[in-house]
């Protein structure tokens, strides 16, 4: 195991042949096998991701759903960051493969219960969300249950601005905003201040919402403060 992790790909006759010991490194003594893992126990939970993103007939959705509700926290989180990276990839198809492999991924494979959420799995559902682009208000809707605010927001505010979804998604970059930035936010992320003017000028209306009121003071006190 450690030597295929080492750089392992999805060659379909070789996970048929796997398929037992591969689900059941999730399934079976999960910390136990975790460990067995040695250097890479990141690369298991991201293969899992492939295989459920193309699986093929190799699995049934019950059997990838089941061994991905049984990783740990820190593999769930990985497994996040696998979906990140797959959609990224995509390029200019990033709205084909939203629609065909990662959002039917979510509604069947990831675990529904929210005692799963962890701050470092609501950063990485924060970037698949400005990953998606045109799919952005899809995105938040499936996934707003598990955004809560992070520490550091610097990165996710910064994706939603460059991505120019503030202009293009008003209403929704000012809910994804209001999740991900709390109180316990450490700073003023460096971006907040243009996301909301994009908003403002995207839709004036917005500028009475209390959310934005919330964060154009947080903002400003975050200035003071400075």
């Amino acid at each position: 195991w450690q030597g295929f992790l080492w750089s392992p790909r999805l060659y379909r006759p070789l996970m048929e042949a796997l398929k037992p010991a591969f689900l059941d490194t999730a399934t079976l003594d999960t910390a136990t096998h975790y460990e067995a893992l040695g250097a890479y126990p990141e690369q298991y939970p991201a293969l899992l991701a492939s295989a459920a993103l193309d699986r093929g007939d190799t699995y049934t959705k019950a059997e990838l759903a089941s061994a991905t509700r049984s990783l740990p926290a820190n593999g769930l989180h990985d497994t996040a960051q696998a979906l990140v990276s797959a959609l990224e990839s995509a390029g200019d198809q990033r709205a084909n493969y939203w629609n065909h492999r990662v959002a039917p991924y979510l509604r069947e494979i990831w675990p529904h219960t929210l005692d799963k959420v962890s701050p470092d799995i609501s950063e990485s559902f924060g970037r698949l969300c400005t990953a998606a682009q045109d799919k952005f208000p899809e995105a938040l809707a499936q996934l707003q249950d598990w955004l809560k605010a992070v520490e550091h927001p610097d990165f996710l505010v910064h994706r939603l601005y460059e991505a120019g979804l503030c202009d293009k998604f008003p209403n929704e970059a000012l809910k994804f905003l209001s999740r991900v930035i709390g109180k316990q936010t450490q700073s003023s992320p460096g971006d907040l201040g243009d996301c909301l003017e994009k908003i403002g000028s995207a839709s004036p209306d917005l500028e009475a919402d209390e959310r934005f009121e919330w964060l154009s003071n947080y903002l400003r006190q975050c200035n003071v403060s400075n």
